[in-house]
This record gives structure tokens, C-alpha cells and sequence, in this order.
């Protein structure tokens, strides 16, 4: 948790200067705002964090929120809830958080990129690890890169992300029960479709 708040202390920094360098551009524009519905989904790949498959897939919804400050500058965030893709007694939900650099978030084609943060829980009920019968909760947060690219209408908008997430707390949880050190080759991966309306 404190990986995380240490990136959100930047990314706040990082708004503040950006949203000063860009107030002629927000003042001649004006801010928009974006608030929509669509998919999530998160990929841990690798060595298996929770039945010993070689990767745990999640699916699920999001409720997406998006504060363009000036049509290059944006803050996005999404509260989600996904359910495993074999394991239905496997939970995880949470949220993310991203300061997006972007080429025109206000309307038409757009691409973009930035840096984020994400916590969230992966709730375990009534299933088994290792022969063992688990009812617990595991919290994960970190750092995460963000990509996307999106079309927005004068009222609508519709975008595609994917996250690049830190990894450690995820290797640290299979270290704790496979109770193995040999962690290798995981990569996690966040994101979905939104189709949001612009206010």
C-alpha cells in the first residue's frame, strides 16, 4: 500500500503542474468529463497465484470516470468487480487510477498513455489451495503503466486500455502458499472496453 500512495503523491504533483501549464488550453475549451460503463478483465501469467494452472484469469464490469482537463491531460478511474474464469469462488475487485497523456481526449481519434495505480481484493470462498479449504481475503496494490486508444463523439466516447502492472505483491502471494521461492516469468495485465457519455 505504500508503493501506491507513493505514485499517487506523484501523479498528484504531476496534475498540478500540468493542469497549470495547460489552463490557457482548459480556459479556451473548457473541462469535459466522461462517465461510463464497460468490461475488465486481468491476466496474472506465469506460476499460478491461486489453483496451480499456468495463468488466473478474471473477467468482469467496470464503472469508469474520466476528468479531461484540457484535451491532452486527463485523470481515469474505474471501479470494477471480476469473477476467476474457472474458479467462480474466486473473486478479485478493486479499483485503478491513471494520469493520461493523450492527443485529443476531447473528440475524434486518440491515443494515449500514462501512469496509474491500483488496489484491490481477491476475495476466496469456499474453494481450496492445496487440499485446504480457503475463506479469506488477500489485498493487492502497486504501480501500473497504461495504454489505450479511443474515438469520442460530441457526447460519446468509446476507449480501450490495457495496464501494465507491478507485479511484486502478486509474486509475493504465490511465495506464500505454494510455499515455494521459485517465482518466474509473471507479467500481469489489466483492462477493457468503456463506452462513456461526455458531460
Amino acid at each position: 500500500m505504500k508503493k501506491a500512495a507513493r505514485v499517487f503523491a506523484g501523479m498528484a504533483v504531476a496534475v498540478c503542474m500540468m493542469m497549470t501549464a495547460g489552463s490557457a488550453v482548459a480556459a479556451e475549451n473548457g473541462s469535459k468529463f466522461k462517465l461510463g460503463v464497460g468490461t475488465y478483465g486481468l491476466i496474472i501469467e506465469g506460476d499460478s497465484a491461486t489453483q496451480g494452472t499456468d495463468d488466473d484469469t478474471f473477467y468482469g464490469g467496470a464503472l469508469v470516470g474520466t476528468a479531461c482537463f484540457t484535451q491532452h491531460v486527463a485523470i481515469r478511474g474505474a471501479f470494477y468487480a471480476t469473477e476467476h474464469e474457472d474458479y467462480s469462488d474466486l473473486e478479485m475487485s478493486g479499483m485503478d487510477l491513471q494520469l493520461l497523456l493523450g492527443t485529443n481526449f476531447y473528440e475524434g481519434f486518440n491515443v494515449f498513455g500514462g501512469i496509474g495505480v491500483y488496489s484491490e481484493t481477491l476475495e476466496m470462498s469456499g474453494g481450496s489451495f492445496n487440499g485446504v479449504s480457503i475463506n479469506a481475503e488477500k489485498d493487492f496494490s502497486g504501480a501500473q503503466a497504461s495504454f489505450g486508444v479511443g474515438y469520442s463523439w460530441s457526447k460519446v466516447s468509446l476507449d480501450y486500455v490495457i495496464n501494465i502492472r507491478d507485479k511484486s505483491d502478486y509474486e509475493d502471494f504465490i511465495r506464500e502458499y505454494s510455499g515455494t521461492n521459485s517465482v518466474d516469468n509473471i507479467v500481469a495485465v489489466s483492462g477493457g472496453i468503456t463506452l462513456s457519455y461526455i458531460f
